[in-house]
C-alpha cells in the first residue's frame, strides 16, 4: 500500500512540475483550427510569463521552503542584478506563484474560448493538482498561489476580451446585393 501511495504522489508531483507545459501543449492542439484564438493564446502565455517575472521582482517575497536569513544573504551576495551567472533572480521569489498563474491563464482562456465542460473539468483538475502540490511541497504559500491564480485568471480575461473584439472588428455588415440565396 505504501508503494502505491508513493507512486501516486510521485505522479502528481510530475504533473504539478510540468502542468504549465502540459496545458500549453493541449491548448495549442485544441486551438489549432482557431487561428485568431491560437495567436492570442500564445502571445498571452508569453506576456503572462513576463508579467509574473516583473511581479516577482517588484514584490520580492521568498518561497516558504527558503530560510529568510539565508535567502537574504544569497541576494546580498548576488546583488541587485536581474541576471547573475545566467540565473534569473525572479525565479528565486515566490510571489506570485508562476505555476498557479500559468495554469490559471491557460484554464481560463480555454474555458472562455471553447465552452466545453469536459475540457474545462480536465483543465481544472490539472490546475488544482498543480496548485495544491506546489503548496504541499512548500514551493509556494497559499497566498502566493492564490495571488498567482487571480493574476492568471484576470489576464486571461483581458486576452480573451481582446481576441473577441479583434474578431468583431473584422466582421462588417455587407450591403445586400440582392443575389439569390
Amino acid at each position: 500500500m505504501e508503494l502505491i501511495h508513493k507512486a501516486i504522489n510521485e505522479t502528481l508531483n510530475i504533473v504539478s512540475d510540468h502542468s504549465i507545459i502540459i496545458l500549453m501543449v493541449i491548448s495549442i492542439f485544441l486551438l489549432k483550427n482557431k487561428n485568431n484564438l491560437l495567436v492570442y493564446y500564445i502571445l498571452g502565455v508569453f506576456i503572462n510569463y513576463v508579467i509574473n517575472l516583473v511581479l516577482n521582482l517588484i514584490i520580492r517575497q521568498y518561497r516558504p521552503n527558503e530560510n529568510e536569513r539565508m535567502f537574504n544573504a544569497v541576494l546580498n551576495n548576488i546583488g541587485k542584478n536581474i541576471f547573475k551567472n545566467n540565473i534569473m533572480l525572479a525565479n528565486f521569489y515566490g510571489m506570485p506563484s508562476d505555476h498557479a498563474q500559468g495554469v490559471s491563464f491557460s484554464t481560463t482562456f480555454i474555458i472562455l474560448s471553447l465552452k466545453n465542460i469536459r475540457i474545462a473539468i480536465l483543465y481544472l483538475i490539472i490546475s488544482f493538482i498543480s496548485t495544491i502540490k506546489r503548496i504541499q511541497n512548500k514551493s509556494h504559500s497559499i497566498l502566493q498561489s492564490l495571488f498567482g491564480a487571480i493574476a492568471g485568471i484576470l489576464f486571461a480575461y483581458v486576452v480573451y476580451y481582446f481576441s473577441q473584439n479583434n474578431i468583431k472588428s473584422i466582421l462588417k455588415l455587407k450591403i445586400d446585393d440582392n443575389a439569390p440565396i
